[in-house]
């Protein structure tokens, strides 16, 4: 059976360009503040406009904040992508679109120079220990039907409910009426979780132990439905085995993150950064 991971936490981007991606900025840039320049280079306010475009924020001036950081972080990693003379390859994502060379650069530096450890067995299983009830498998359910449609359909559902309390076959009947592709299945609409069915039929199944039939045919939009309930399996937790890929995989990510802003900070501390403040945290001043 295949498990589904719910609640497990996310891998962080990894990204630093600060294209869309800095957090609430706690900082204001008006737009008359000096020019910022990174070793020289001037990031014309023109930029910091259009990138503010890119990050939320309660009011313009700290939209621009977090823009000018980002920038300014671009800035840093282009000139040190130049630096050791990369070259990388464009990419498309999965939309056919293509990087920029800039956006190229920036990846390329990051990927050469951000080293991060593998996640230890031992590191995997004190954050499993302390997050155990965020990988859990959810609720599974198998459920059949027979749907009928157009006039008398609520008593020609009735008729088939009584046939099979006298010992008809349920599959035969889904086979013979059901108006659902799924009749060619027996009427087996496979294995399901909370929300895959109208809320009205999912009601009626959560009512039924397993192997049982609605006693009442169960009415939705697409007409008359005669339910049973299969097999139920219940909610649990993942055991550590099954969980530890994604939990090895969200420790990368972190890893990669605290790594990538350590490079940034050494980064920032070499450069010459007039007109701002470089912050890690999102934001810049202005």
């Amino acid at each position: 059976m295949k498990h589904t991971l719910i609640n497990a936490p996310a891998p962080e981007p990894r990204a630093f360009s600060g294209c869309s991606q800095a957090p609430a900025p706690a900082l204001r840039r008006d737009a008359s503040a000096p020019p910022i320049f990174v070793n020289g280079v001037e990031i014309p306010e023109s930029d910091i406009a259009r990138e503010a475009q890119n990050h939320v924020a309660a009011s313009g001036a700290e939209a621009r904040a977090a823009a000018a950081n980002a920038l300014i972080i671009r800035t840093l990693l282009i000139e040190r992508g130049r630096a050791l003379g990369l070259d990388p390859t464009l990419k498309t994502d999965g939309q056919d679109r293509e990087e920029t060379t800039e956006e190229a650069l920036v990846r390329a530096v990051l990927d050469a120079e951000v080293v991060t450890a593998e996640p230890s067995e031992a590191e995997c299983r004190r954050y499993y220990a302390g997050a155990e009830g965020r990988f859990r498998a959810p609720e599974l359910y198998e459920a059949s039907h027979i749907l009928f449609e157009g006039e008398s359909a609520e008593r020609r559902a009735h008729d088939a409910i009584a046939q099979l309390q006298a010992g008809a076959s349920f599959t035969d009947l889904a086979r013979l009426h059901s108006a659902c592709p799924t009749a060619a299945q027996g009427g087996s609409l496979g294995q399901l979780t909370r929300g895959d069915l109208a809320a009205e039929v999912e009601d009626a199944l959560m009512e039924l132990r397993s192997g049982a039939v609605g006693a009442t045919p169960v009415r939705t939009r697409h007409g008359w439905h005669v339910v049973r309930l299969d097999h139920r399996i219940p909610a649990r937790i993942l055991p550590f085995e099954v969980a530890a890929p994604a939990i090895r995989e969200t420790l990368r990510a972190h890893g990669w993150v605290a790594a990538a802003a350590r490079y940034i900070d050494k980064l920032g501390r070499t450069a010459s950064i007039e007109g701002a403040v470089l912050r890690l945290g999102g934001g810049g001043n202005g």
